[in-house]
């Protein structure tokens, strides 16, 4: 009787073990996507993503002009700094927005003065944190990452 329920409990434990493997193998786990650094915050290839992506950049325009920097002009999807612009150490900025779906953000900064509280390289860098949701300060409180 004891090698009867033995070979029963072991059966089952052997069908139990049979059919989990079967599982894993007949639906395949996709690898975990790495978020990357290297991952491009100025592209965008959804609609829903590139629509997000136009809103942070608003928002990025918006605080740039309340820190002191210059209010921008739109011109269909070029928001830019106008040429009559008074002249102060806040570089000009010249954005295109992307199209609705797999496209790209263009960004350019121009100092007009010797000097300018900004690179090119410092504000696309604060503007990349910004597109990616993670928004770092224009008056230097929070650091940005490394976009």
């Amino acid at each position: 009787m004891r090698l009867i329920v033995r070979c029963v409990l072991w059966g089952t434990v052997m069908v139990l073990t049979g059919c989990a493997q079967q599982t894993r193998q007949a639906s395949p786990v996709e690898p975990a996507t790495p978020v990357s650094v290297l991952a491009d915050p100025q592209r965008c290839i959804e609609r829903a993503d590139c629509t997000t992506k136009v809103s942070r950049t608003l928002l990025f325009v918006f605080d740039y002009a309340a820190v002191g920097g210059h209010l921008v002009l739109r011109q269909e999807r070029l928001l830019f700094t106008p040429a009559d612009a008074a002249v102060n150490d806040w570089p000009a900025i010249y954005i295109r927005l992307a199209e609705p779906a797999d496209s790209r953000f263009d960004f350019n900064a121009g100092c007009r003065v010797d000097h300018c509280r900004y690179s090119t390289e410092e504000l696309l860098r604060i503007y990349r944190s910004y597109l990616a949701g993670e928004p770092c300060s224009l008056d230097g409180v929070t650091a940005c990452a490394g976009y």
